[in-house]
């Protein structure tokens, strides 16, 4: 049961949208381009409310929710990209997957695993 995002450190990258205006359609737009998602090892994670929206296979734990907003410092409106490091490598407004897949295809890990 993921509690926290350590558990990804160094296998996934990932999307986290805190409380977004509209955190359906936020969810939407990331499950419609699954293919690019998947290509670049991302989980991503919607919080609205009570409810998270995630593409995580597995289960996910109540706490997640506040285990992450503490250890990210995420603050509602808030979309944060985090490296498969831990680190978090951009902070936006919305979510805006051209700004975060051109993040994610500038990392000389993602480089790298382009050329194999």
């Amino acid at each position: 049961m993921l509690t926290d995002l350590s558990s990804l450190q160094w296998q996934n990258r990932i999307i986290v949208v805190h409380d977004v205006g509209d955190a359906e359609k936020a969810a939407a737009l990331l499950e419609d381009n699954a293919p690019g998602i998947t290509d670049r090892d991302l989980i991503w994670l919607v919080f609205d409310g009570s409810e998270t929206r995630t593409n995580y296979p597995g289960s996910i734990a109540p706490e997640l929710k506040a285990n992450t907003l503490e250890t990210y410092r995420l603050e509602p409106g808030q979309v944060i990209l985090i490296g498969k490091d831990g680190g978090v490598k951009n902070r936006l407004e919305q979510v805006d997957l051209e700004a975060l897949f051109a993040d994610i295809d500038a990392m000389p890990m993602r480089r790298n695993e382009m050329r194999e």
